[in-house]
């Protein structure tokens, strides 16, 4: 039996490719806790999941981790990634309203009639990449160089 979402599915970054690995088209949605637009969007996903049970998954995805941020080119929050067969075939930054999603969902199902570029109201992410940076040692306790 398999089963077919009709509500968001929010998953760990980790598990993300497991989940663009089935092939279906889906709206892969990457925001981050107290982000007012990503909060904004919620109601949005909530109806497009159940708009477009069975023909694409909704995700989302908090975008947290400089990995992630690194791997998919993410500098804003919400950025909406509109996949086909595991791969990205359009891009939103910021929330565009629910008008702008349904005409590249369309797009992305039936490959006809191209949406107009969209945009709107985003969040700068900031994510720090790779080990924090170590405290320097002050220069008062640099070891002595005695020279003979």
């Amino acid at each position: 039996m398999r089963v077919v979402p009709n509500t968001p599915i929010h998953t760990a970054a980790t598990n993300l490719d497991r989940v663009l690995a089935t092939g279906r088209p889906a709206l892969v949605v990457f925001e981050t806790p107290g982000c007012e637009p990503c909060r904004a969007l919620g109601p949005v996903l909530d109806a497009l999941a159940q708009d477009y049970t069975g023909r694409i998954l909704v995700v989302r995805v908090t975008a947290g981790a400089g990995w992630l941020a690194a791997r998919h080119h993410l500098y804003y929050v919400p950025t909406l990634l509109f996949c086909a067969e595991g791969r990205e075939q359009a891009r939103i930054k910021g929330n565009p309203g629910e008008a702008a999603i349904r005409a590249h969902l369309e797009f992305l199902l039936t490959g006809i009639e191209p949406p107009e570029p969209a945009d709107g109201p985003r969040h700068t992410l900031a994510s720090s990449f790779g080990p924090p940076p170590r405290p320097e040692r002050p220069r008062g306790l640099l070891p002595a160089i005695h020279r003979s």
